[in-house]
Order: structure tokens, then sequence, then C-alpha cells
């Protein structure tokens, strides 16, 4: 538990105008006491507690933080349950439970934070008036945070999320000049850490670089090639998501994709849904065969699972890290896609069935 006597302690001095070594005369102790209490580095003897919050006219609890040390436990609890409900595509429920929390504490900028988040989170219309007056709520909860909060790492999430905030309103020139204020890759812990981290503190990062950067790659391979951007034939789309199933096919060698499993599920669907109105039922076919297995499989995750594969081995899958917008599961979700006109040249064909029926017993 955090005690907060020093920034209590230095904020009373303060208010009467005294400096550390009046403080330490007037209490009877070294100036290089009162010194360390302020810098947290140390606490007051338990019975010069009373002495102290006497002397300022405060209770002993006021000396010590203890509303502080409540609100502080109650808003630990609240985050938790947010991240519980973010594990099963509750978002609704996450934007109504932090849009209370922040009014009852709206100077805590990890509830502000995770509010601005969840705001455009949730899975709508993208398009939508909706969801643009929800970037806009969104984007004025980041820029007081930015505003106000000193903590570097909730500047960071903050700072990168009101980019696609911006772009999402339709403020595209501000979400260029606030991409171009994030800090570059090579400056980031990551990278830095790999040159100055040792042992097993540098193997943990590095397994997590591996996995970051897989999951990169896969991002930005998938996002060139999305099917309706001109820069690529069909064909050259579906050899690019095709590289993308490889990067993780080279990592994950023994075939624990765990949580990358329904990356690899929506790869091959995206590959399914071109090769379909191109004509190449085989490629179509055995796509969303290998896009049901791969759904199926991330359905199916235990609540923990380790990864085995050499260059992850010290990774753990936790579905309580893990987060969706989507409610329903992986397969239903394939399914649905399935319903999509373009397959409809297919979808009497006795595989198209099967796998349509393997979803359906999964649900």
């Amino acid at each position: 538990m955090t005690l907060y006597i020093g920034e209590n302690l230095k904020k009373q001095r303060k208010l009467r105008e005294l400096t550390q070594e009046q403080l330490a005369d007037i209490l009877g102790v070294s100036f290089q006491s009162v010194s360390k209490w302020e810098r947290n580095e140390g606490y007051p003897d338990i019975e010069m507690l009373p002495t102290i919050a006497g002397y300022f006219g405060i209770t002993v609890d006021e000396l010590m933080g203890m509303s502080r040390i409540k609100d502080t436990s109650e808003v630990d609890n609240i985050l938790k349950t947010v991240s519980e409900n973010a594990t099963y595509g509750r978002i609704e429920e996450n934007i109504a439970l932090l849009e209370e929390a922040v009014k009852r504490f709206p100077n805590d900028y990890r509830l502000l934070s995770e509010y601005a988040y969840y705001l455009t989170f949730v899975n709508w219309d993208r398009g939508g008036e909706a969801y643009r007056k929800n970037c806009l709520k969104a984007i004025d909860v980041s820029e007081r945070i930015l505003s106000e909060c000193t903590d570097n790492k909730i500047r960071g999430t903050v700072q990168a999320n009101l980019c696609y905030n911006y772009q999402n309103a339709g403020q595209h020139e501000k979400a260029v000049e606030a991409v171009q204020k994030l800090p570059f890759m090579w400056e980031s812990f990551e990278v830095v850490g790999e040159r100055i981290l040792e042992g097993d503190e540098l193997l943990n990062l590095q397994q997590n670089n591996i996995f970051s950067m897989t999951e990169l790659m896969y991002m930005t391979l998938v996002g060139m090639s999305r099917e309706d951007d001109p820069r690529f034939t069909p064909q050259q789309k579906i050899a690019i998501k095709q590289k993308a199933i490889a990067v993780y096919e080279i990592i994950f060698d023994e075939g624990d994709f765990n949580f990358c499993a329904h990356n690899l599920s929506y790869a091959y669907r995206q590959i399914a849904a071109i090769a379909v109105l191109e004509g190449n039922r085989e490629l179509a076919l055995e796509s969303l065969e290998k896009a049901a297995e791969y759904a199926m499989a991330n359905d199916g995750l235990p609540e923990e699972k380790p990864y085995t594969s050499l260059p992850v081995n010290r990774l753990v899958y936790k579905r309580e890290n893990t987060l969706t917008n989507n409610r329903g599961s992986f397969s239903a979700e394939l399914l649905k896609h399935m319903e999509m006109d373009r397959y409809d040249g297919i979808r009497n064909e006795q595989r198209f069935m099967a796998v349509a029926e393997q979803l359906k017993n999964m649900g």
C-alpha cells in the first residue's frame, strides 16, 4: 500500500512557510530525516505521526492520505472490472462504467485514459454519426489529459490513441500533426532496452519484441493488401496475405499460435473473399477451411496456454490479457462472413457446407 506522508508533509510545511530545517527543529529530528520523509525514502516512526499531525492541525489519517489510498483501491477495482469486460467484448458496459467513474474521480488520469479509449473501441459503424460523436468526446478527454497529466506512460498511450480519434472524426490534418509528434520506434523502451538490459530480463524483452514485431508485420502486410486498395492486383493481394501467414508460421513453427490464431483465420478469410471473386474456387474453399480451423482453435483456447516455439517459449497466452470488441466467437464471425453474396457460387459445394456446419457446432 502506498502512503502519501511525504507529499502531505511537504504540502503542510509549505502552507506554514517553513523550511525543512525549521520543521526539523520543531519536531526534534535531523534535517536529513525531514528531507528523507518528503522524498518518500522512509517514514517517521509511528509514535511521531500524532505529533506531526497535531502540529499541523490535521488527523493522522489525513497525514497518511488514507482517503486517497481508499480512492486508489477503488479505482484499481474499477480498472480490474474494465479489463474483465474487455476480455469478453463487453465494451458498452465499460463505457457506462467509466462514464460514471470519471464523474466520481475526475482527476484520475488512468480512468480518463481508459474512458477515451473505450469510447472509440466499441464495434459500431465507423462512418456513423454516433461513432463520430464518440471520437469527438474522446478527443476532448485526451486533450485534457495531455494538458494536465505528467505520467509518461499514460501520456504515450493517449497520444497514440488521439491520432486515431482525429482521423476517425474527420480531422485528418490534426491526425497527421499528432502522428508526427509520436516518438520513433528506435527511441522506444523495446529497442533501447535491447542494448541495456541483461540476462533473463533481456531475454524476456527479446521474446516479447519478437511477438510484437510478428504482430506488426502481420498488420502491415494485411493492411497494405486491403481488398479496396487499388495499388495491387487481386493476385498480388492474395500473395501479400500469404506472406503475412508465412511470418507466423516461421516464428510459431511448432503450431503454437494461441492468441495469434484469430489473425490467421482473418487472413485466410480475406484470401477466400478475393479468390471467390476471381473465380478461384479451390483457393476460396481451401482458405475457408483454414480460416475455420484457426477460428475454432482460437475459440477453444483454455484460460492459459504456454507458447512452445523457441523464439517465444517464455511467453504464456492468458485469456485475461486479451481484448475484443466482439461479444461473439470468432467461429460465429466467420460464419456470418460466409453469408455474403459473393459466396453464392460455391454455397452448395460439399466443402463449403462442411465448414459452415463445423462453425455452427462451435457456436
